[in-house]
């Protein structure tokens, strides 16, 4: 149960994301800055991508401020406050519920993150395999574990960057059309003619 502690420890603990709002108590908002942050490191780091550097830097300073802001608040408010996790995952009760949690997209998603991570592993083991067989200086070997390590990972973030501007495009085509259908102004012909009446302009 979250209760309110030393400021001095609080702004200490606030330096790690999440480790503040865990040491006031919130374990669920510290455990989810946290694994966001760390995430966004892996993701930065495993692209190799610098300008993806800024994200994590962002939930930190977010992290920080939240962390104080807390230890900050007045009893009465901060007891009012419930621990929550971020990021939808306060929509999931338990472990054994998060598939009948989970809408169709976000099981999508949850798989292709589970298939990413074993092709990972797998990928790992195999390389291993191969470099104890052919030894770890094998040009080849080195060339193929450059291009998984670097090249690669760009390639999958461009191309998903690039997917999902396409998607909200189209999204954003599509609820244009049905907002032109909806605005379209309601006709009627009159009985025995053939001039037609715009109802909006009628009334």
């Amino acid at each position: 149960m979250q209760r309110k502690k030393s400021r001095f420890w609080s702004f200490v603990w606030s330096l790690v994301p999440g480790a503040g709002e865990m040491y006031l108590g919130f374990m669920k908002m510290g455990v989810s800055l946290m694994l966001g942050f760390m995430c966004l490191i892996a993701i930065a780091a495993l692209t190799n991508i610098g300008a993806l550097s800024v994200f994590p830097i962002a939930m930190w300073f977010y992290s920080f401020f939240h962390a104080n802001n807390l230890s900050g608040l007045d009893d009465q408010t901060f007891h009012a406050i419930e621990d929550r996790f971020f990021f939808g995952l306060d929509e999931w009760d338990s472990i054994g519920k998060i598939g009948a949690k989970l809408s169709g997209s976000r099981k999508k998603g949850m798989a292709a993150i589970f298939i990413l991570i074993g092709i990972a592993m797998l990928w790992q083991a195999v390389f291993d395999i191969l470099c104890d067989i052919f030894g770890w200086d094998n040009d080849i070997l080195r060339q193929i574990h450059y291009f998984v390590r670097d090249t690669l990972p760009r390639f999958v973030v461009g191309i998903a960057i690039i997917w999902g501007g396409i998607i909200m495009i189209r999204g954003r085509k599509t609820e244009a059309g049905y907002d032109e259908l909806d605005r379209q102004p309601e006709r009627w012909i009159e009985p025995g003619g053939e001039q037609e009446h715009d109802m909006e302009s009628d009334r």
